[in-house]
């Protein structure tokens, strides 16, 4: 006999909308995220989307806000938790590579023709390198190399979300290996 579940319990928050559409542009791109396809693949009527956003656009713009926070922000707050500059870099690595590339990929295909998603992923690159930028002065003590390794560090992230299945785990292993020991002299264990 199964518990009987009440209207409220099947409610969904804004949040639930929110990781479900990013979750839609794993595979899907912006132009495919209708409110109708969103609404149809997580089971809620438009009038629960319509209780949490005023409309599409401000869907979109909570929706990029919520990517900058989930995919960025979270990253590096996990990554602050490290001991030192080495600890914290593999950490970071280790949670940017756990982001879905297809989000990543279906955002930035947005923002080339849309100018208002493209202040979205030039906020969300500048401080992914920043970041980054912050950890290889740690290291090297250099602020010109740091800033050319931060950049050099997000190119190669970039490169290998867009290759997608064209470069294997093992691949991505023995990339990051050869340039934490040869590039950034960052000791790998």
């Amino acid at each position: 006999m199964g518990v009987k579940q009440t209207k409220k319990e099947l409610r969904h928050s804004a949040e639930d909308l929110l990781d479900a559409a990013l979750k839609l542009l794993e595979t899907e791109s912006v132009q495919q995220l209708t409110i109708d396809s969103l609404c149809r693949k997580i089971g809620v009527t438009k009038g629960s989307f319509y209780h949490h956003f005023t409309n599409r656009a401000d869907f979109l713009e909570r929706m990029l806000e919520h990517w900058v926070e989930g995919g960025t922000l979270a990253s590096i707050e996990a990554a602050d938790k490290g001991a030192d500059a080495t600890e914290r870099f593999n950490l970071v690595v280790e949670s940017s590579h756990k982001q879905p590339s297809g989000t990543e990929t279906s955002i930035r295909a947005w923002a080339l023709c849309d100018p208002f998603a493209q202040k979205y992923v030039e906020r969300v690159d500048r401080m992914r390198i920043e970041y980054l930028r912050s950890i290889f002065e740690e290291v090297s003590g250099d602020t010109e190399r740091a800033a050319l390794l931060s950049k050099i560090s997000y190119s190669m992230f970039l490169g290998v979300r867009m290759m997608g299945s064209n470069i294997s785990e093992e691949e991505h292993r023995c990339i990051l290996k050869t340039m934490k020991q040869e590039l950034y002299r960052i000791p790998v264990k």
